[in-house]
């Protein structure tokens, strides 16, 4: 039974909704190898002249760093030469480049799973003073390794006064919840505070301070191959790269999308943040951006001068309109005036791929990280969350494609859809439709689930839609899948009974799709020429079959796909005489799932859904 879940017709979005964070109840996540994206990136190169180094510790020297906690609390920092078995299983092995030699880990997995969790303020110091008194600009850099939870938060201070005072800088600002484990250099202007001064300290600091048993102490920071450097003239760097479509639409910086079909093409504006980690004035410093693949593209931003330590944003003075179905490969990349000498902080090759194709709808980036079952004020209670999205053109939307974790717990879950229509006159978003439910199999658990609209949804042009996925909530609920972070007031949903979404805190985009195919006629007769029946039984388990009839003698072959598209298999009954036939499927030929198959009959096609459990 079609079960139409918080059916409004006046919602409002309004900034002082409820702000969510992911769930306690096994919120803490395993790290999945296959979901990473590996930014591990090499170490800067040193090839300067005798005394720009001003200090280097690789820890292999475990009596140079101090390890305290602040405020009383009591979890603090280890010295280690091979990772924590919690933090392997849990995120990755620290891969700096001399992690041998040791590094320094703050572990909170392993106070989570003794069952002690604890307020956390804890420091790791370098434990001597650096002597900065030649310097008049001065750049810190060290490796780092960090995966993020609910409310800790990592630091690097730096003090010339003995800790009198401080610059305090927080890392990883813009990660997720339960993101995959970044591993990378990291570079920090630290000018305002070292240069010139003769006793420099600088410590690492993790916090969390809400001693939460459900949700720990966060999982882990490592830290490895410290340095302090006189700065290079001119080294820019590069902090963040954006593609916008719908600037000024519904956000004021429009929304990524990474999966674009042809109805919805428009044009793609790009744009990057860039911060002056030199020693003297920047000069027209500027935003570069290369695409390659099934079109191509190279675009400029107005320069900007940048003092010392100044950061800006500045976007591309051409957008790009992608002309034709395929991959587009972005490339972002700072330059100034004069020439870098520090490049390995300049660039970044987009982690997603732009793709045009012909029905698929996605702002995700395809790489599932973190995940969300509920939010802490509706455990067990039903959910609704998803994206808000831009039309760009007339179009229909057949279905959604729904990507869930692999939990088993999933299974037997049901799971649906729902649209949602912005309206200016309103300003809410207004219910459209919702899909049948779907109890989830062992087969398609852990991918992508595709849920079928009983009649196709029209969209049109100047439209803002919300893309939801919803569950019934339950003791264990079920799980959907989140990919990249996204802009706060675009990741939006409802709690059991509620009227107004709220916005979840440093989003991540949901992975839901929009299909738009329009999938009505899927039971229809297309041709007075031949007929295809659905198969019989549907679902199955064991055997199935499909009764098609002909008119007239025509060529039939047969294709079987499954919900991302991939053909599972193909028969060719070549040229049949006008008759009744009957096609047998053995459930032995395909995993459990869902799949459609098509029907090509001469020049015409009829696509049928059919699903199989086992």
């Amino acid at each position: 039974m079609k079960k139409v879940y918080l059916l409004v017709s006046g919602v409002i979005l309004a900034a002082g909704a409820v702000n969510a964070q992911v769930d306690a109840e096994r919120a803490y996540l395993p790290f999945e190898k296959q979901d990473a994206t590996s930014r591990t990136t090499g170490l800067v190169s040193d090839d300067r002249a005798p005394g720009d180094i001003i200090l280097a510790d690789d820890f292999s020297d475990f009596t140079n760093w101090d390890i305290g906690t602040e405020g009383g609390t009591v979890p603090e920092f280890t010295l280690e030469t091979i990772t924590p078995a919690n933090v392997v299983a849990y995120g990755e092995a620290m891969a700096s480049p001399t992690n041998a030699n040791g590094f320094g880990v703050f572990d909170g997995i392993t106070y989570l799973l003794d069952g002690t969790v604890e307020a956390a303020d804890a420091t790791l110091t370098y434990g001597s003073t650096i002597d900065c008194s030649g310097a008049t600009a001065v750049t810190l850099e060290f490796f780092a390794a960090y995966r993020a939870f609910n409310s800790d938060d990592v630091f690097v201070e730096v003090s010339n006064d003995g800790w009198a005072s401080f610059e305090s800088m927080q890392l990883f600002v813009d990660m997720p919840t339960n993101d995959p484990t970044r591993q990378e250099v990291v570079l920090r202007d630290i000018t305002a505070v070292a240069a010139g001064e003769a006793a420099v300290e600088v410590r690492f600091r993790w916090t969390e301070l809400g001693a939460d048993p459900g949700f720990g102490s966060g999982y882990f920071f490592m830290v490895d191959d410290f340095k302090v450097k006189e700065a290079w003239d001119y080294d820019v760097e590069i902090t963040a790269s954006y593609h916008r479509s719908g600037v000024g639409v519904y956000m004021e910086n429009g929304m990524e999308y990474y999966q674009i079909p042809e109805s919805q093409i428009t044009e793609i504006e790009f744009a990057g943040k860039v911060q002056n980690l030199g020693g003297v004035t920047q000069n027209n410093a500027k935003l570069n951006v290369e695409v390659v693949g099934a079109g191509a593209y190279s675009g400029t931003s107005a320069g900007v001068d940048l003092p010392v330590g100044a950061s800006d944003s500045v976007s591309c003075t051409t957008t790009l309109t992608p002309a034709a179905s395929g991959d587009y490969n972005v490339t972002y990349f700072f330059d100034s005036d004069d020439a870098e000498e520090e490049t390995v902080n300049d660039t970044i090759v987009d982690a997603g791929t732009i793709q045009v194709n012909e029905f698929m709808y996605a702002r995700d980036n395809g790489i599932g990280g973190s995940s969300i079952g509920n939010v802490t004020s509706n455990t067990g209670a039903p959910l609704l969350i998803g994206n808000t999205m831009d039309i760009f053109g007339d179009a229909v939307i057949g279905a959604v494609d729904i990507v869930v974790t692999a939990d088993a717990d999933n299974v037997g879950k049901l799971i649906f859809a729902q649209i949602m229509i912005y309206d200016d006159g309103a300003g809410a978003f207004i219910y459209a439709d919702q899909t049948e439910d779907h109890e989830i199999t062992s087969g398609e658990n852990g991918g992508p689930i595709k849920v079928i609209f009983e009649e196709a949804v029209e969209v049109f042009a100047g439209q803002t839609i919300l893309v939801l996925a919803g569950h019934y909530g339950g003791a264990i609920e079920a799980r959907f899948r989140m990919a990249q972070g996204v802009d706060e007031q675009t990741v939006l949903g409802y709690t059991s009974g509620a009227s107004d979404p709220f916005f979840l805190q440093s989003p991540s985009a949901i992975m839901v799709r929009l299909d738009m195919n329009d999938y009505t006629s899927l039971d229809e007769i297309t041709s007075n020429n031949f007929s295809i029946s659905q198969n019989m039984p549907n679902p199955f388990g064991d055997n199935s079959v499909i009764n098609y009839e002909l008119n007239e003698a025509a060529a039939v072959n047969v294709e079987f796909v499954d919900v991302s598209g991939k053909i599972v298999k193909s028969i060719n009954n070549g040229t049949q005489a006008a008759g009744t036939y009957t096609l047998a499927i053995d459930a032995n030929d395909f995993a459990e799932g869902v799949y459609f198959y098509t029907f090509t009959v001469g020049a015409e096609k009829v696509t049928k859904r059919m699903v199989i459990t086992k």
